[in-house]
């Protein structure tokens, strides 16, 4: 007997605890709840179930405890063993997190894309694919997979949230406003849809706007896990920051952006990203950084990501940590010589001497800056992230060639900033002190 999940895909189960479990679990996975252990209760008393199983599997691999792949093996070995007597959807997506597990990234990509064009009924998995395509910077990945599912889901306001971060990754910011706005018409508690037009916004440099949009939605935040939470609050505290309106954007840090849940990776990263633009900027943070450098010391996994790896060094660096700097730093070197196939070059030619350019910036070195980042900087879309939040890398580079007071390269840099938006009272700030540099230079 088969039963039929939230989305209308097919299941090979006769249990409607089942049913919930996935439905559960897939609402908070595109939804940014919280509802996740469900799976693992579930699968063990539906253990025939190969996508539950799978689910789990998932959960396991996105933990980041000690015994993360123990657990993922577990529910992962139950998925392979179930698979045979399961839906060719199911097999596909038991397949896609096997290759996951195995950090076989082209194969896992290569099992989403096939669910999303024969199965499009399945939004998980367009949702995870998404993810994999952004970590490894392939935005148009994104967007293909949102299409190919969207007809399916019209009426679904998560597709739409979906689709229009794609839209934003790809530039086409019309459309991507109108998506997430959509999305947020239809089920106002859609963050991922705010957070997709908050995107536009700071691109287009809306300030206003975007504070006004945000602080409107902010009452739907307090539900999601806490990656959601902190990052739309860091967002948030970003269109503050480039109004200059310093205070704001601290007090935003404070209460909102560091506090969530600190040994969460994401929930760092939004706090090492926030706290090193406001330096950028001139401002004072405090002791600040020993607080976020004492919770990244105490990583126990890292070397997943080269974006996540990237951020965490220089908060090492910046507190002072530095045995956890050099054992960080030799993660990343084995990455780049023994790590996945699709990122070891990454890792080799981006992570590595960006990570060791950082370390530099924070000890003062910035000639070293210079010539650790220019070459890395030409391929920073390869380690993931947004074009948001990889923007940072660029600050570092600007002010770096104005430590060194190289005004040829840094001046047309800082007018294409000008150029490529509203104006920014940040951006305008930084040109000031260009021209004020090279002409006490000069």
């Amino acid at each position: 007997m088969m039963m039929q999940d939230g989305f209308g895909n097919t299941v090979s189960t006769t249990s409607e605890g089942t049913i919930d479990a996935i439905d559960r679990f897939s609402n908070s996975l595109i939804g940014y709840g919280t509802d996740f252990a469900v799976v693992f209760e579930q699968s063990d008393a539906d253990p025939e179930c190969a996508v539950l199983a799978a689910l789990a599997t998932q959960l396991g691999l996105f933990m980041e405890s000690p015994d993360r792949l123990a657990i993922a093996d577990k529910y992962l070995t139950r998925a392979v063993e179930a698979a045979p007597r399961a839906t060719l959807r199911e097999q596909l997506f038991v397949e896609a997190m096997l290759a996951h597990r195995n950090a076989d990234y082209t194969k896992a990509i290569s099992c989403h894309r096939r669910l999303a064009a024969e199965f499009p009924e399945d939004l998980l998995s367009a949702k995870i694919g998404q993810t994999l395509y952004f970590n490894l910077g392939n935005d148009e990945g994104m967007l293909w997979l949102a299409d190919q599912v969207l007809d399916a889901h019209q009426g679904n306001a998560y597709v739409h949230g979906m689709r229009a971060f794609g839209l934003e990754q790809m530039s086409r910011l019309e459309e991507a406003e109108e998506e997430g706005r959509r999305a947020t018409e239809m089920k106002r508690c859609e963050p991922w849809a705010h957070h997709a037009v908050a995107h536009v916004m700071i691109t287009q440099g809306r300030l206003d706007d975007g504070i006004q949009w945000m602080q409107t939605l902010s009452d739907e935040w307090g539900g999601c896990n806490s990656f959601m939470y902190t990052h739309n609050w860091w967002h948030l505290a970003l269109f503050h920051l480039e109004k200059e309106e310093f205070d704001e954007a601290l007090a935003l840090y404070d209460r909102s952006v560091w506090g969530r849940e600190k040994t969460y990776s994401q929930d760092q990263i939004n706090a090492i990203s926030l706290l090193w633009r406001l330096e950028l900027a001139g401002v004072d943070v405090g002791d600040r950084w020993m607080d976020v450098a004492n919770y990244v010391a105490d990583r126990s996994f890292n070397n997943d990501q080269p974006f996540l790896d990237m951020q965490y060094i220089f908060a090492l660096a910046r507190g002072g940590k530095e045995e956890a700097v050099t054992g960080l730093l030799a993660g990343m070197n084995k990455q780049a010589k023994e790590g996945p196939a699709m990122t070891r070059t990454v890792w080799r030619d981006v992570a590595v001497p960006a990570a060791e350019a950082f370390v530099a910036y924070a000890k003062g070195e910035f000639g070293k800056v210079i010539d650790l980042l220019g070459p890395a900087r030409v391929r920073m879309q390869s380690i993931g992230g947004s074009h948001a939040q990889r923007d940072l890398f660029e600050q570092v580079w600007i002010d770096s060639l104005l430590k060194v007071r190289d005004f040829e390269t840094v001046m047309p840099l800082i007018e294409k900033r000008l150029e490529f938006r509203r104006p920014v009272k940040l951006d305008q700030t930084l040109m000031m002190r260009a021209r004020n540099a090279q002409s006490a230079y000069s």
